[in-house]
């Protein structure tokens, strides 16, 4: 532990389903530890040539790891969680080495989510990054089982299944 501060639970936010499934993991350790959460959007700024008609490009990307952010609260959770104090920070910079700064005490909780589907092989650069260089623990958190259990093309063909077999027992049938 450094100083007389109580640890923080970190979480990286994005909006793949691995990272909204970390960012309710990470309120959930929050929640339990009783620390406080920051909640981290970071992201590899664009060059000026990116966004040649936007007056202020830097703004632009502020603006929308806002949003983005703001979604992921909203889609996870119905919005931020009102019995865990929440801070979030939105960093222009690669995302792997602001988590690690950021998650920088011995008894922080650095937490982060897989990437797409797989462990190691498919697992992001972000986790990766953190579970080699963070100097706390890194809680790295898969995405739902729905969306590890098989390819989309096969995902949505259970789901078709799924509703064809909901609307055969509805009404009239």
């Amino acid at each position: 532990m450094t100083g007389d501060q109580p640890g923080r639970v970190v979480v990286g936010v994005d909006n793949t389903l691995s990272g909204l499934q970390a960012l309710r993991r990470a309120v959930a350790e929050a929640r339990a530890r009783g620390v406080p959460l920051q909640a981290v959007r970071a992201w590899t700024p664009a060059s000026a040539s990116v966004y040649p008609m936007v007056p202020n490009p830097r703004e632009a990307e502020v603006a929308a790891a806002s949003q983005l952010v703001t979604t992921a609260f909203a889609d996870t959770l119905g919005g931020l969680p009102i019995d865990v104090e929440v801070e979030t920070l939105l960093v222009p910079d690669a995302p792997g080495p602001a988590l690690v700064r950021y998650a920088a005490r011995d008894d922080d909780l650095l937490v982060v989510g897989t990437g797409r589907r797989g462990f190691w092989r498919r697992m992001s650069r972000t986790a990766r990054y953190c579970l080699g260089r963070a100097a706390c623990p890194v809680l790295v958190v898969p995405p739902p089982p729905l969306a590890r259990d098989g390819s989309p093309r096969t995902l949505l063909r259970e789901l078709r299944r799924e509703l064809d077999q909901f609307a055969g027992d509805g009404p009239g049938s």
